[in-house]
């Protein structure tokens, strides 16, 4: 709700200011597309509140852009203190999770020669045609789409409220640094970490959910249980505790998604029957 409400704030130097529920059950759309396909959930939002709201996309996608960056700025903010506080230990931690990948290390370095030279090819390919593809209509389209994701990004100089802005972004961190440390008292092997160890378990939560795999399945459950290791505790509860979180997270999630999507798909209705 909070992240649905920053959202608005960012929109109003725009000229927009969209419905509340719009923009909330936008975002609940935004989690529930991105278990099945990782990234995609971001497109997912701005369609839908294009769809109820008839706001271009690409001005929203550029106040998503910004959001993304101040929220990429929130976690390196937090893993430089956790750093402080826990640097052997997230030197540890990493040093397990890439060991843990060397399996798959030949197939990344295919992949990375494949990468290499699709992106040389369409280098050349580019600058040998780049006067007939500058005066392509399609190209237009993308310069056009482009231009609107710039307008979007400059809401952060025009933002009339700051203060709620850097208040609702403080605010959704807090919720993200709760959501992992009070279920350390839902188990009795870990109701003994500090505080201060729920940054690190928040840490290794975050990286599990930035690899691109659909709802973090795996990644998520991988990191946190390492990280726990690396506090003492058996492998076992670390995995109940990963499964607890994640399991949670994950319920929710698919709750305010499916509840989003009937909301939404109601006001489309609404819409269409107003505009005949």
């Amino acid at each position: 709700m909070s992240r649905g409400y920053r959202w608005l704030i960012l929109l109003e130097p725009l000229g927009y200011k969209p419905k509340l529920w719009n923009s909330i059950n936008s975002v609940a759309t935004l989690y529930l597309v991105n278990m099945a396909v990782p990234r995609a959930g971001e497109l997912a939002r701005c369609t839908s509140m294009n769809q109820v709201e008839d706001i271009p996309v690409d001005k929203l996608f550029g106040t998503v852009i910004l959001e993304r960056v101040v929220d990429f700025i929130m976690l390196f903010g937090i893993m430089m203190f956790t750093f402080l506080m826990y640097l052997d230990e997230l030197l540890q931690l990493f040093d397990l999770a890439v060991s843990g990948s060397n399996d798959a290390a030949g197939g990344g370095n295919s992949l990375k020669i494949y990468v290499a030279i699709f992106i040389a090819v369409s280098s050349i390919l580019f600058f040998s045609f780049r006067k007939h593809i500058i005066n392509h209509p399609k190209f237009q389209t993308v310069r056009n789409f482009w231009n609107g994701i710039k307008e979007g990004l400059k809401t952060i100089r025009t933002m009339r409220r700051k203060g709620a802005f850097i208040a609702h972004t403080l605010y959704i961190w807090l919720c993200y640094y709760l959501m992992v440390y009070l279920v350390f008292f839902a188990i009795p092997e870990t109701a003994v970490l500090s505080w201060s160890d729920g940054f690190f378990i928040m840490v290794a939560a975050s990286l599990g959910i930035v690899v691109p795999v659909p709802g973090g399945i795996g990644a998520y459950h991988y990191l946190v249980m390492i990280a726990m290791g690396i506090l003492g505790l058996t492998l076992e509860d670390g995995l109940a505790f990963a499964t607890i979180v994640h399991s949670s997270q994950t319920l929710m999630l698919l709750f305010a998604g499916a509840a989003a999507f009937l909301f939404l798909y109601l006001e489309r209705r609404k819409l269409k029957k107003g505009s005949l």
